[in-house]
């Protein structure tokens, strides 16, 4: 049983973690440390086990913007309110969060998208391309 073995992870020494390690990464261990290695091969067995997390989610926190909406969805085109957009330029993330009010970017809203895109580049340009939602259809 997976809650088992995974629990089993805290009784375990430094050496049979590093041996653990080698067998579900097939590399060697470079840490010396339990906290290290514990949620590492937990997250691991569990994944083996269960199916590891779905592209879209992966995509998500890899900080893409991965968005399947409707073509019609409410007329606009845009992300439903709630959503997080991530982009990084220029070797920063920003955050914008879409809302019935505009967009939220840096605790100030914005009628636009390219509102934001000018703040974040300083050139005019789409925001709908900047963010990366490019065409509806």
């Amino acid at each position: 049983m997976v809650e088992t073995d995974v629990l089993r992870l805290n009784d375990m020494s430094v050496g049979e973690l590093k041996e653990m390690w080698r067998q579900y990464f097939d590399s060697e261990p470079i840490w010396k440390t339990k906290r290290f290695y514990i949620p590492r091969l937990a997250y691991r067995m569990q994944e083996l086990a269960y199916g590891g997390v779905p592209e879209h989610i992966k995509s998500l926190l890899l900080g893409k913007t991965v968005l399947k909406y409707a073509e019609d969805n409410d007329g606009t085109g845009l992300p439903p309110v709630g959503t997080r957009l991530v982009k990084t330029y220029r070797g920063k993330e920003y955050n914008v969060i879409v809302s019935t009010a505009g967009f939220q970017f840096e605790g100030i809203y914005y009628k636009s998208l390219s509102a934001v895109a000018l703040k974040i580049t300083g050139k005019r340009i789409s925001g709908r391309f900047f963010f990366g939602l490019g065409e509806n259809k």
